[in-house]
């Protein structure tokens, strides 16, 4: 029973990853405000174009606020089965869902057929705590805090390590 459990996980996984008609890297990025973003859509193969004729790949983002189509002039053609999409100057209204998508016009997304999406996020790098206060009640419980610096509008974990260190002093 688990053998055929397992057999069923990895085909569906399996499954799922084939079904896409390609690639959109990288995966998932964080990108710090003000900085340009370079996606890469890569098609499984040509067959994929033969399979959906006079479309090429065009991208799209949706955010909470709006959909926004890119134009030819933000997309730069590698080869038959891959394009690159240059993202000026990245703000925090960029974040969200960005596709791959192949359509007859990237300016006008109609029966547009989806290939792959990533999420990409949009931030600040964290900055360095300061106002570091640790209070210890007999070394089993410990209570930090910290002033974390400006907002970094990511997921941010800070983690806290600590070692004991003991002298000795011999009286002889």
């Amino acid at each position: 029973m688990t053998s055929l459990l397992c057999f069923m996980l990895l085909f569906n996984i399996h499954y799922i990853q084939s079904s896409y008609l390609g690639r959109l890297s990288p995966d998932d990025p964080y990108i710090e405000i003000g900085k340009d973003m370079n996606l890469t859509c890569v098609l499984n193969n040509e067959s994929v174009l033969k399979q959906y004729p006079n479309k090429k790949i065009c991208f799209d983002a949706v955010s909470m606020l709006s959909k926004r189509n890119f134009s030819d002039k933000d997309i730069t053609v590698i080869n038959k089965t891959a394009a690159m999409l240059h993202v000026v100057n990245m703000s925090l209204s960029d974040k969200g869902a960005f596709n791959c998508v192949l359509s007859l016009d990237c300016s006008n997304l109609l029966n547009e057929t989806w290939v792959h999406g990533q999420i990409v996020a949009v931030g600040l790098p964290p900055d360095v705590p300061s106002n570091l206060t640790c209070i210890s009640y007999n070394f089993d419980n410990m209570t930090c805090t910290w002033d974390p610096g400006r907002p970094t509008h990511i997921h941010t974990t800070y983690r806290l390590y600590w070692t004991i260190q003991q002298t000795f002093e011999y009286l002889w």
